[in-house]
């Protein structure tokens, strides 16, 4: 498995993956009940792998296994989108390519000119670079997360 982030842990695997069950599905943080005062991850555990994702950035998950090795273990991760946001991003595109096209053909001119057509696919590289940008930004939150679960482990 290719990984994005990984380390190298002076900790038994059995360990690492009880400090991931404690890091996340913990209750949620809300000042006044409403407003989101920090990052929540959840997820799940099952034997010697997990998946872990921001609660309400489902858009990116971090797939990971902990392995054993001399002296400690070592921690993968690669994060990736679920099959069902790829799934939903290509039909958003698609709703978006036919509600261009339609707009682009009302009255009084029902052909699709070079105008148009440049209008958009400028919307949609908007669109595209807006879920770039904040799939970036889900992958740093996630790796800076994996990297505080981890602070106080000493490396190997």
């Amino acid at each position: 498995m290719p990984h994005d982030w990984s380390l190298d842990l002076a900790i038994a695997p059995d360990g690492a993956l009880q400090r991931i069950a404690a890091a996340i599905n913990r209750p949620k943080k809300r000042a006044f009940g409403v407003l989101k005062t920090e990052n929540e991850y959840v997820g799940f555990i099952r034997d010697d792998t997990f998946e872990i994702w921001e609660r309400q950035g489902r858009a990116i998950h971090g797939r990971g296994v902990v392995r054993g090795r001399h002296g400690g273990s070592r921690v993968e991760v690669q994060l990736m989108f679920p099959r069902w946001t790829k799934v939903l991003i290509g039909l958003f595109f698609a709703l978006y390519v036919l509600v261009a096209a339609g707009i682009a053909t009302q009255p009084p001119r029902t052909e699709i000119g070079a105008e148009e057509f440049a209008i958009g696919v400028g919307g949609a590289a908007l669109l595209a670079a807006i879920f770039a940008a904040g799939a970036a930004q889900q992958r740093a939150n996630l790796r800076r997360f994996l990297d505080r679960i981890f602070s106080e482990v000493p490396r190997i």
